[in-house]
């Protein structure tokens, strides 16, 4: 009884452990299966405070779509300065409130979904926060797909505290058949660890007899 106390306890603190981890990465998902020839993908940091934010994109799947290699650009056309934007869709992409505004751009061929994890800081010290959001656009960036005014999909002000899926403000774009962006929160891999280490302890708790061999049953 006393065992099954504790692996219930561990089990407990372990889901909290997952629980609090969801304040971590973040899994945006667009599906794109309505765009059809070259589109680009852009992503903004506005540098609003005297705090410092950086954002960090990565594990970019394009369900069955393709990166345009070679047209990575973070001066947006030659409209930006570039400073504290760095990487591409093939890597992973980097934006520090370097500069007032910082800019990223890529172009893509669309599968039937684009996703990415985000992992950003969140740091604010007033009054304006710093702001980062996500565009889809044409391939020559003349037109934006959003039913807001913005032309963002996809909105975060950097608040302070934890960063969970609520902390998005999300729009889809009706015109083009685009829902809005799906945020969910990644559990950090070693809690993933340590949950499958709970559940393996609570097996053997219940079945104690399948660690015992044959001829030790047949003495």
């Amino acid at each position: 009884m006393k065992q099954s106390l504790r692996v219930t306890s561990l089990t407990i603190a372990l889901v909290a452990c997952a629980a609090a981890a969801e304040a971590g990465p973040i899994l945006i998902t667009l599906d794109t299966s309505p765009l059809s020839g070259t589109q680009t993908i852009l992503f903004g940091l506005t540098n609003s405070d005297s705090s410092s934010n950086s954002v960090t994109l990565s594990a970019f799947d394009f369900g069955g779509g393709n990166v345009v290699t070679g047209s990575a650009d973070c001066t947006l056309g030659g409209s930006f300065s570039g400073q504290g934007c760095s990487g591409d869709l093939a890597t992973n992409v980097t934006l520090a409130d370097l500069d007032a505004v910082v800019f990223f751009s890529q172009q893509f061929q669309p599968g039937s979904t684009l996703s990415f994890i985000l992992n950003a800081t969140n740091n604010f010290t007033g009054p304006t926060p710093d702001q980062f959001a996500m565009f889809l656009c044409d391939s020559a960036v003349t037109l934006c797909y959003s039913d807001d005014a913005t032309g963002a999909l996809l909105l975060l002000d950097f608040v302070g505290g934890s960063l969970t899926p609520s902390s998005f403000v999300r729009f889809g774009a009706t015109e083009q058949g685009l829902n809005p962006p799906v945020i969910a929160a990644v559990p950090e891999p070693g809690t993933l660890v340590l949950l499958g280490t709970a559940a393996a302890v609570a097996a053997r708790r219940r079945s104690p007899l399948r660690s015992v061999g044959p001829e030790i049953l047949r003495s």
